[in-house]
């Protein structure tokens, strides 16, 4: 018996994935606009695929095999062919009634008291608050939704579309254009920064002040800016310096970090900065690079280069590697570039540089992997000691607090005051 159920499941599973992967050829070639559809629509798509491939457009034959009378598949690939096989014609009709006129209504009298009801909580009330005040007041039962219709008959409700639908549609919109980018609105997934050398690679952008302001306040020609694109796993580098912060230099600057990566670029990940809009996007989809964004005003979605920065900061240009020259700060960048490469050990990496932890991976990918995995392991223990300092820290806070409660309320000016010093020594109030 148990036999027969676990043959019975392995062809249901069998059949399933046949099913799975016979739809998936079927809509890569005859929805190649990759169109939404629906489960009715694939399916009458899977049913055209075995005609037009399988069959070789013999009606009968992919009938008979499909299980379809002969008219209804015919009518299907009629209905596909004067439609410019646009898969959305496959769509079924609507079931919803063309005439409702002998439907029970409500009587004049009930649609007066619910524009009265709407009208009388200055339009606030939606449908199922005044459904409830009907049946409260004047003992009279309405469905919801009927007192729906007759606010939208009587123009009481916005028509406008509601910013989820409305955002919806535009998406929708742009999955059915042709000039769709590959790219997301959002975070890279946390396994791809330390998959393999080109996974993942994190670009931002660098503001360098200048030693020698020439403009008062933050004008754009105080500033340098450096075009940094980092190896998430590697931690590879490569720098540019430019005057320019607009897309055509973020472009240039792109196309030489091509140059000097030992490895392709599978994903490139970036913040919302104007610099990294849909014309870098289309540089992206040109190499066939998956372009994900970070959330707004997100730093930590882009951890590893904007680390990096810091390191620039504090080894390199706070020891005096500014310069008002581009030239010669395009030159000391470049070295500093080499050097973070080829020389300085990186904590992450076992203490090994950038350079020698990818020709590690070439020649023993295992052991690479394992030195990020020890190394993700001493964060997740760094993180779980300072999460139990600060649950410590809290408590001891909200007991402080407690006793300034107990004392304010008891008008005891002594210990109110005993419990302001409490506070601030606790650290839970700011004190100028």
């Amino acid at each position: 018996m148990l036999r027969n159920e676990s043959v019975n499941d392995w062809l249901k599973l069998v059949k399933t994935n046949s099913t799975n992967i016979m739809q998936i050829i079927a809509e890569k070639r005859l929805n190649p606009n990759n169109y939404h559809l629906s489960a009715d629509a694939k399916k009458r798509l899977r049913w055209l695929h075995l005609l037009y491939y399988e069959e070789k457009g013999n009606v009968s034959r992919a009938a008979r095999k499909i299980g379809l009378s002969r008219p209804w598949l015919s009518h299907l690939k009629q209905i596909f062919e004067n439609n410019n096989r646009d898969p959305r014609s496959l769509e079924p009709e609507s079931k919803a009634p063309n005439n409702t006129s002998n439907r029970n209504k409500i009587s004049e009298k009930v649609e007066k008291l619910i524009i009265k009801i709407r009208d009388d909580s200055l339009n606030s009330w939606g449908k199922e608050k005044i459904a409830w005040v009907l049946e409260r007041d004047y003992k009279i039962k309405v469905n919801h939704n009927t007192v729906n219709k007759y606010l939208h008959k009587h123009k009481r409700i916005d028509p406008k579309i509601s910013l989820k639908n409305s955002r919806a549609f535009e998406e929708k919109k742009y999955r059915e254009s042709d000039n769709i980018l590959f790219k997301v609105k959002f975070r890279p997934p946390k396994k791809l920064k330390d998959y393999a050398p080109g996974a993942l690679v994190e670009k931002d952008m660098k503001y360098l002040k200048k030693p020698k302001q020439e403009y008062n306040g933050k004008h754009k020609d105080n500033y340098w800016y450096q075009f940094t694109e980092a190896d998430s796993f590697t931690r590879i580098r490569t720098l540019e310096i430019s005057n320019e912060q607009d897309t055509k230099t973020t472009i240039a600057s792109h196309k030489e970090a091509i140059k000097r990566f030992p490895f392709e670029i599978a994903c490139e990940n970036t913040d919302n900065g104007f610099e990294n809009n849909n014309d870098f996007s289309k540089e992206l989809k040109k190499e066939n690079v998956f372009h994900f964004y970070s959330n707004a005003s997100t730093p930590t979605d882009n951890p590893r280069v904007e680390r990096s920065h810091l390191t620039d900061d504090l080894e390199f240009y706070l020891k005096g590697n500014l310069f008002n020259d581009l030239q010669q700060q395009k030159e000391a960048t470049k070295k500093w570039e080499d050097n973070y490469n080829f020389k300085r050990p990186h904590q992450a990496l076992g203490y090994l540089t950038p350079m020698e932890f990818y020709l590690l991976w070439k020649k023993n990918p295992e052991k690479a992997c394992a030195i990020t995995e020890k190394w993700q392991e001493y964060l997740r223990r760094q993180r779980l000691r300072l999460a139990r300092a600060r649950r410590i820290k809290k408590k001891e806070q909200i007991v402080t607090l407690m006793k300034f409660i107990d004392a304010k309320l008891k008008h005891n000016k002594q210990e109110v005051e005993d419990a302001k010093l409490q506070l601030i020594d606790c650290q839970l109030c700011s004190v100028a």
